[in-house]
């Protein structure tokens, strides 16, 4: 019987986008590189552009009532593709970028149960939470952004707005054109 090894080299950033003292909602998004095979056989790296999802933790009975986390699927390309064709990775290197439609990761019910049988009626839904303060998915994103990404914290614009801004302030205009997103695993 042969076996597979997964070796996965993975990074993470969150931040709590809902909070409530006992259930608090951490958006999260995750790189991770998973190599496929392993020698003797030939190397294949999968890398995903990225993870994103959230998490929603239940302090008063340390588990976690929900967990979801997927590969965006908005950009036309999501998922970075790397093998080697001989013994030398300096010179048999192939590379691919590509698209998944769907990938994702989610619970169907809590992380734990109380003694031996789970009990529904104590998990509140989302709405029934009373919140101490809220953010935006969109909103935690661009933070988490901004925290792994330096050039983040300049401002993009389309080109068209670009065109105009650089008009109205009598700037130059610096365009910069590339195949993949800049700000992802796949690029």
């Amino acid at each position: 019987m042969s076996s597979t090894k997964i070796l996965t080299k993975m990074s993470c950033n969150g931040l709590s986008t809902l909070l409530s003292f006992m259930t608090p909602v951490l958006f999260v998004r995750i790189h991770a590189e998973f190599q496929l095979n392993t020698p003797p056989q030939q190397p294949f790296w999968f890398t995903p552009a990225q993870f994103t999802g959230h998490i929603i933790i239940n302090r008063a009975s340390s588990h976690i009532d929900f967990f979801y986390l997927h590969v965006p699927s908005d950009n036309k390309l999501n998922v970075d593709l790397e093998w080697l064709n001989g013994p030398r990775e300096s010179n048999t290197m192939e590379v691919d970028i590509g698209y998944i439609q769907q990938m994702e990761l989610r619970s169907s019910s809590p992380s734990r149960t109380i003694g031996n049988v789970r009990h529904p009626e104590k998990i509140k839904k989302r709405e029934e939470i009373a919140w101490i303060s809220e953010m935006s998915e969109r909103d935690a994103l661009d933070v988490i952004e901004k925290e792994m990404y330096s050039f983040k914290q300049v401002p993009y614009y389309s080109l068209a707005e670009g065109v105009d801004r650089a008009i109205a302030e009598n700037k130059l205009l610096h365009s910069v054109v590339l195949w993949g997103a800049l700000d992802d695993q796949s690029c």
